[in-house]
């Protein structure tokens, strides 16, 4: 009975460690996207807040859930510039202004390398699945919740 429980234990820790791992980052924020019409979406998603982050991004991952994401969080404002080197699968690139606006969204094709650009100078950037983030538009309102 003692093995049992433990090994319970133990595939349950393991379960509850790979739903929280979101292509290789922790699960460490929920967003929020509310559309001009009071539609909601929300992600689980993980940070990029560093240059090491922000150049990987979701590069080598094969599978993220529909309602997953990686949200980039920069130290200044300014035009960005995306691309889809070595990312398999097609995401929508959300740019968000330091307010959290969306002021921009781009359809990412996978391993492309043609740059996606913001068009207006922006803080924060969101990818998630292009089925999922198709609908979300500029002047849609953002929120973000660290857990």
């Amino acid at each position: 009975m003692a093995k049992t429980a433990l090994l319970t234990l133990i595939l349950s820790n393991f379960f509850l460690i790979s739903a929280e791992n979101i292509c290789g980052y922790p699960k460490d924020a929920t967003v929020e996207v509310t559309s001009q019409t009071g539609g909601k979406k929300f992600f689980s998603v993980g940070i990029a807040e560093t240059d090491e982050k922000h150049e990987k991004g979701l590069m080598y991952c094969k599978k993220m859930e529909k309602n997953q994401g990686l949200f980039f969080i920069f130290d200044n404002d300014r035009e960005r510039f995306f691309w889809m080197k070595n990312t398999t699968i097609e995401l929508a690139v959300i740019f968000i202004d330091r307010d959290f606006n969306v002021v921009s969204v781009r359809r990412g094709v996978p391993l492309s390398k043609t740059t996606l650009p913001s068009v207006k100078p922006v803080k924060f950037v969101l990818e998630v699945n292009w089925e999922t983030g198709k609908s979300i538009l500029p002047g849609d309102k953002i929120k973000m919740k660290m857990l």
